[in-house]
């Protein structure tokens, strides 16, 4: 059984028909041919051989320096940063709006958030205006009717917390 799967394997070469009968001729004329040729036409030099190893070491070697060019060099930098600073600094004056700003401007939300988070004291904001300004604070009446002055605390103060952060 097993002489008969193996004559039953197809390889997948092929020869072409009437090679095995063209190929006497063909192998006694290809040797006729070389003895007729016995020089191909090319020629070494001599001692190629001997000097190869000298040459290709020679080439690998790299003795001579490349010089080196670098794509980002301080000077093209510097031109860079000059060039930009000079646009901005275009751009800022041709296109600045002069608005003079004054505490008037300024949001009172503002104001008490820088005071609160700079913790500054009431001294060190006491210490900003002169005896002038001042005497002209302490001076200012507060005309507040005894009513009004009820509605605010009892719409804005939780009593339970004013007893309790008192005791």
């Amino acid at each position: 059984m097993k002489k008969n799967s193996l004559n039953n394997i197809e390889n997948g070469f092929k020869v072409p028909k009437g090679y095995f009968d063209e190929f006497e001729e063909r192998l006694i004329s290809e040797l006729q041919l070389k003895e007729k040729v016995s020089h191909s036409g090319f020629k070494l030099p001599e001692d190629y051989f001997k000097s190869l190893d000298d040459k290709i070491l020679d080439a690998v070697k790299n003795d001579h320096k490349t010089k080196v060019i670098n794509l980002f060099s301080f000077r093209k930098i510097a031109y860079a940063a000059a060039v930009a600073a000079s646009l901005i600094l275009i751009y800022n004056v041709s296109f600045n709006k002069n608005e003079n700003l004054d505490i008037n401007h300024i949001e009172t939300a503002s104001i008490e958030n820088y005071i609160l988070k700079e913790g500054l004291e009431t001294s060190d904001i006491a210490s900003l205006f002169s005896d002038d300004d001042l005497s002209e604070i302490t001076s200012v009446k507060n005309n507040l009717s005894s009513e009004s002055l009820e509605n605010y605390v009892l719409e804005h103060l939780d009593i339970d917390e004013l007893i309790t952060n008192n005791n």
